[in-house]
């Protein structure tokens, strides 16, 4: 208590806090995005909401797989870093924070402590170095941090904003297996009861990183697997994957369960920890024993497991709306909201927002009349 007070009443303590460091914003590349991995992990660590799609050891292997076209900004205060977007930035019109497919949340973190500076001087960089009407921040979660921080963003520099979509997910609060075996509906849990009884023989969950290979295994005898999209279809797709889940699994933040059959796998899944949260990356079975719902088996198994496990609150699913399996099993939801922020006051963003919806619905009229063109079922 004695060196609190003398370090509160030290001179240059004080005139610290009277020039705080300046807050810069740039675009960087990414080599230079590698180089300053470490930064950008502490950021990941300290972020206003837990994203493992975020963090370098998950984007740096997806971002060498897919190559998209993007710029990265990151924003210092002082040494510190304390904001981090990939951001896809056409010449005009509206800019977008940028979110793969693999990924379940968009490519950003801010400092829960210096949101507010973090996310102005990435406006102002953008009306500096853009000609761009707005921003549009895809997946905020309703009443999350983020979205209340992009409000704070809006009113502080009157700038305008607009909601441009959302959606909702399955998710699960996590408060003992118990209260999760409460949760779920009776009939279904006897009818689940019933069909693991098909799985004739010994069944048993394993935990480990040896899921990460059995889960590519069992994926590619799925569905998935058939259409060759699954993740060992495609030796680079592969190597991103492993590379990401290693980096987890070193990390301790890898929860990947197997469930097998006399020793072979019949359903892995695959879950990334950051802060309290559980993210339900991936899932696949086995389709040879699809009567016995081993996809449900093996998620009814990693739900008890992760309602345990210490510090965790929520897991995310990181399906889509309306999944037909996981929604059956986990009965919470987050709501997500797409938001644009206007660069400029009185930027027309309703014009560019209807834009963007009639390509939107270009592309998936266009998709869906591939679909049908190529005979194929909608998944």
């Amino acid at each position: 208590m004695i060196g609190a007070a003398l370090l509160s009443a030290s001179p240059a303590r004080e005139r610290r806090e009277a020039s705080p460091a300046p807050t810069v914003a740039e675009l960087v590349t990414l080599d230079e995005l590698r180089a300053a991995a470490a930064d950008w992990a502490d950021l990941c660590a300290r972020s206003l909401e837990p994203n493992p799609f975020a963090e370098p050891g998950f984007l740096l292997p997806l971002l060498a797989y897919e190559r998209p076209k993007l710029s990265f900004a990151l924003v210092w205060r002082g040494a510190r870093l304390i904001g981090f977007a990939a951001l896809a930035l056409p010449r005009f019109g509206l800019g977008r924070v940028w979110m793969s497919a693999y990924a379940a949340l968009p490519a950003c973190a801010f400092d829960r402590d210096d949101a507010a500076p973090a996310l102005a001087a990435l406006a102002d960089l953008l009306v500096r170095r853009t000609r761009l009407a707005g921003i549009v921040w895809p997946f905020a979660e309703r009443g999350g941090a983020l979205a209340h921080a992009l409000r704070g963003l809006a009113e502080a520099e009157g700038l305008p904003l607009a909601l441009a979509g959302g959606r909702r997910r399955a998710a699960l609060k996590l408060a003992g297996a118990a209260a999760f075996d409460a949760g779920l509906n009776p009939k279904r849990r006897t009818k689940w009861s019933r069909k693991a009884r098909k799985l004739a023989g010994k069944v048993e969950a394993t935990a480990g990183r040896e899921g990460i290979d059995a889960f590519f295994e069992v994926e590619r005898k799925g569905w998935k697997g058939e259409r060759r999209t699954a993740l060992a279809d495609d030796p680079a797709r592969l190597a991103f994957a492993r590379e990401a889940l290693e980096s987890f699994a070193r990390e301790g933040r890898l929860d990947a369960l197997t469930l097998r059959l006399d020793g072979a796998p019949v359903a892995a899944g695959l879950v990334l920890i950051a802060g309290g949260r559980a993210f339900y990356w991936k899932t696949a079975y086995d389709e040879a024993h699809a009567d016995a719902s081993p996809g449900v088996q093996l998620t009814l198994a990693h739900s008890r497991r992760l309602a345990e496990a210490p510090g965790l609150t929520l897991a995310d699913s990181c399906a889509v709306e309306d999944h037909p399996m996981i929604g059956r099993v986990w009965g919470d939801a987050l709501t997500f909201e797409d938001w644009a922020v206007g660069l400029r006051p009185g930027a027309a963003l309703g014009v560019w927002l209807g834009l963007a919806r009639v390509r939107a619905d270009a592309r998936e009229g266009l998709k869906r009349w591939v679909k049908r063109a190529l005979g194929r079922k909608k998944s």
